[in-house]
């Protein structure tokens, strides 16, 4: 093989391996004593390997003193809120500076994870008028209070590492339940009247019962009681002799007169 294709296959490497890994997280602050839990909350998360694929970066790192608010947190969680302290993109001290009269959006390695919710996985940077230099989750209603220390390393444009005075809480983001809005009240709808008629209830047995039992008499108030209704006016009462007839009449007047004659002759 010659000189020269040794030397193109050596320079490609070695380019390949600049691309891959341009800078190992952890070594870096294994310089700096002071950071040592927050190192190894990256290392044991894996967000420090999710750090070293990134090829421009900046890192807003929690001292020994403070990174104990989030040290006892769930690993799910832990790895979440430690993902919003890794911004994607190179932010040095001057950089940040030259931010002062834009409102700026920081996207960090949380929003690039895909389970971010709402505006999680997003930080404001705020330049307050005394000079200091915040940061704070984007989330609504969010403090935006983490104040900016130091400068702990700049490697332009590759990673920056800045301390900062206080953990950085994404609201909901520890897995705690955020006051969830109460649901808009149901439309209530009129029922349309019906323009069907129902049809009658169904009859019980015992009402069919007495449908069908005859109805009582009714006794009319003019009604006489039969016993004490008048006879016709052709019914003869059974003790009283009825009247002699006009022939009956004539015989015994003519059996008188006989009689009278008769006395008469004897005398």
């Amino acid at each position: 093989m010659s000189t020269s294709r040794v030397i193109i296959s050596a320079v490609l490497l070695l380019s390949s391996i600049a691309t891959t890994s341009a800078f190992n997280i952890t070594r870096i602050l294994e310089k700096y004593p002071e950071f040592t839990q927050f190192n190894t909350l990256l290392t044991n998360t894996k967000v420090a390997d999710q750090v070293n694929s990134r090829k421009s970066i900046t890192v807003l790192a929690l001292n020994n003193d403070r990174v104990g608010e989030i040290a006892g947190k769930q690993e799910d969680a832990l790895k979440r809120i430690l993902s919003t302290h890794i911004i994607l993109d190179y932010f040095d001290v001057l950089k940040l500076n030259k931010l002062k009269d834009t409102k700026t959006l920081l996207t960090t390695l949380y929003q690039a994870s895909g389970t971010a919710d709402d505006q999680q996985g997003f930080l404001n940077v705020v330049h307050q008028t005394g000079g200091s230099i915040v940061f704070g989750s984007a989330m609504k209603g969010a403090p935006v209070d983490a104040k900016l220390e130091a400068s702990v390393l700049s490697q332009p444009y590759n990673v920056s590492v800045l301390s900062i005075s206080k953990p950085i809480l994404a609201p909901g983001i520890d897995g705690a339940l955020r006051p969830a809005s109460a649901p808009p009240p149901k439309a209530v709808t009129a029922p349309t009247p019906s323009t069907t008629a129902s049809p009658p209830p169904a009859a019980s047995p015992e009402s069919d019962m007495i449908a069908d039992a005859p109805a009582p008499a009714t006794e009319s108030p003019t009604s006489t009681p039969p016993s004490e209704a008048p006879a016709p006016a052709d019914a003869t009462p059974a003790d009283v002799t009825p009247p002699p007839s006009a022939a009956v009449k004539q015989v015994v007047s003519g059996v008188s007169l006989g009689l009278v004659v008769a006395l008469a002759s004897f005398l």
